[in-house]
């Protein structure tokens, strides 16, 4: 409801909650700084699961996860003033920020746990709610229930914007005919409301197959970075298509920025493991076909001017990569649910080699000349969302 009455009033209380994001963790911080102990950083040796433990961390241990909320920033720059400083700033700030705020919590978290409870080394600690628990083993009783309280409220603030932000990610495919044209009504408050509705039945269907919550972030994470991977090599195919196209935002550097950025996800992705990548990437393989079988039978299928022949051949660099993803997923690391025919580093250097391939083998799939829908904001509905 908050996100079907307006902009405004969904603003608002996005901001309140993202206080109260600041205020619990900064209160933990603060806490558990009192407790702190040098000696633990070198306890039982340093860095012990080495480089492979970073990588499994970042993509299953939630930080990726974490970090997915300066993508918010992308996806209302069509109703910012100033999209060229605004958007830049958004970014830098929610990641620095996050960063900074994560880090220390990290940092007091290791700094505060008993020593008796090190005995055992670091995989003999077995917390199901990390810091709540080390707050009651410190004492801190009442700290572990606002914290068990803020565990509800921050993933609330969170489903509160990513569900508005997945409504006008529906909408602006709507308005590129990728979804029904249904999904492009504009409310008089600005909102999309046919899309929210939408989202948020898919937010139901998505939720309930998943057991845990780790589990479930794990899939998030590595579905969300697998949409990034469109980015780069899009953003790079309109530099080269339509480079007079009018941009509220541009970034420079995107020669060097785009291939590093889409080798990223890509190891991302492939740091999350197997047994989260064969289904998930299995699924998109499985709907590209679907998605060919209901192209060649529907009456809409022309509506783009684009034959199914041509579609193809500008996304089959996509199935390509997807089931190379695959094959080095299930020979790679054991460490990330592989069978090790391919060790590390060389897994991770064929997945780059791979990378770069299908990087550029999509940028060369651009169409060559862009099929473009563009509408002056006076033709638009709203006119706030033109950009989009």
């Amino acid at each position: 409801m908050l996100n079907y009455w307006s902009v405004n009033i969904f603003g608002k209380f996005n901001s309140l909650i993202t206080a109260l994001k600041f205020i619990v963790p900064a209160l933990t911080i603060i806490l558990f700084f009192f407790q702190f102990k040098m000696s633990n950083f070198h306890s039982h040796g340093f860095a012990i699961g080495h480089f492979t433990g970073i990588e499994q961390a970042v993509s299953t241990s939630g930080i990726i996860f974490a970090f997915l909320g300066f993508r918010q920033a992308i996806d209302f720059a069509g109703e910012a003033r100033n999209p060229q400083r605004s958007v830049p700033f958004s970014i830098i700030l929610a990641i620095t920020i996050g960063a900074v705020l994560y880090v220390l919590l990290q940092v007091v978290f290791v700094g505060a746990i008993p020593e008796s409870a090190l005995k055992g080394g670091w995989t003999s600690l077995a917390y199901n709610a990390p810091f709540a628990d080390l707050a009651t083993l410190l004492g801190m009783g009442w700290l572990s229930f606002i914290l068990f309280a803020d565990a509800v409220v921050s993933p609330a603030g969170t489903a509160n914007i990513y569900l508005s932000s997945t409504a006008r990610v529906v909408f602006a495919w709507a308005r590129t005919g990728t979804f029904p044209k249904p999904f492009t009504k504009i409310s008089s408050s600005g909102v999309p409301r046919v899309a929210l509705w939408f989202s948020l039945l898919l937010a139901v269907f998505w939720t309930l197959p998943f057991p845990t919550w780790n589990f479930m972030v794990n899939v998030v994470s590595s579905a969300t970075v697998m949409t990034y991977v469109i980015g780069p090599i899009s953003a790079m195919a309109f530099r080269k298509t339509a480079p007079n196209l009018h941009r509220p935002f541009r970034l420079g550097g995107m020669s060097f920025i785009a291939p590093i950025a889409f080798i990223i996800a890509s190891l991302i992705i492939y740091w999350t493991g197997w047994q989260t990548d064969y289904w998930l990437i299995g699924l998109q393989i499985v709907m590209f076909f679907v998605y060919l079988i209901i192209a060649a039978v529907s009456p809409l299928k022309n509506k783009d001017g684009l034959s199914l022949a041509t579609q193809v051949k500008s996304s089959l660099w996509l199935v390509v990569y997807y089931i190379a993803m695959l094959l080095i997923s299930y020979f790679g690391d054991t460490n990330f649910g592989g069978i090790g025919k391919i060790p590390s580093p060389w897994d991770q250097i064929a997945l780059i080699i791979v990378s770069l391939i299908a990087f550029y083998w999509g940028l060369a799939s651009a169409l060559k000349k862009p099929n473009l829908d563009q509408e002056s904001p006076e033709e638009d509905a709203d006119g706030v969302v033109s950009s989009l």
